[in-house]
């Protein structure tokens, strides 16, 4: 009961907070300024094809990718995929660690949900799925080590 809340509450607040970018990127149009680094007086020690490497690679580095309609279907899947797991390991009484091992194979194929906003309310899923159960609870540090 608290899992589809919890999860509900994610999304509409990332609904909320990130609603034009997800519009500007539905609609392929790109309303954000693209920010350029300063550009400094390059030393005599650089040269200056460096200097744009460089520049690109910290270009690339502040890009974030934003959230699609298929990132969120992905997610809904995974935490269906979830509850469906930690209930299995409850009903077949698997050990907690047998249930984290289920867990990270589980995770594995969702990998790329690792450095995005998603992964905070996949492991509040996990949390609450294992917290329902009440006989596998695994901590955060544990959830954290299964996104391997």
């Amino acid at each position: 009961m608290l899992s589809p809340l919890t999860l509900g509450y994610y999304i509409f607040i990332g609904y909320k907070f990130y609603r034009q970018d997800l519009r500007s990127a539905f609609s392929g149009k790109q309303n954000r300024p693209v920010k350029k680094p300063a550009r400094t007086a390059p030393s005599i020690s650089v040269m200056p094809e460096e200097l744009d490497e460089q520049q690109e690679v910290e270009q690339e580095a502040t890009e974030v990718p934003l959230p699609d309609e298929e990132t969120f279907q992905n997610v809904m899947a995974l935490t269906a995929y979830l509850r469906d797991a930690v209930e299995e390991a409850h009903e077949k009484q698997y050990s907690k660690t047998d249930l984290a091992v289920l867990l990270q194979m589980l995770l594995k194929d969702y990998s790329y949900l690792k450095d995005t906003p998603f992964r905070v309310s996949v492991n509040n899923q996990i949390e609450a799925e294992c917290a329902k159960y009440g006989s596998m609870l695994l901590s955060e540090d544990e959830i954290e080590e299964l996104w391997i």
